[in-house]
């Protein structure tokens, strides 16, 4: 029952991603020829969540512990 928890929740969270993802790739294809020097903050979220997903997923096994 908890797997299926997780795979849910894991699933919501894709989908989140990717709405956000979609909607910077809409906001950057709206602005003018602007030259951005920095990564867009919803980009930076995502790869911050990322990261911290990752990093849990190492220490607790699913991802990387033999």
């Amino acid at each position: 029952m908890v797997r299926l928890i997780l795979i849910l929740a894991f699933i919501a969270i894709l989908a989140i991603a990717f709405a956000a993802v979609l909607g910077t790739l809409a906001t950057m294809r709206l602005s003018s020829g602007e030259d951005h020097d920095t990564m867009p903050e919803t980009f930076r979220k995502i790869a911050y969540f990322a990261l911290v997903l990752l990093l849990l997923g190492l220490s607790v096994g699913w991802l990387g512990a033999a």
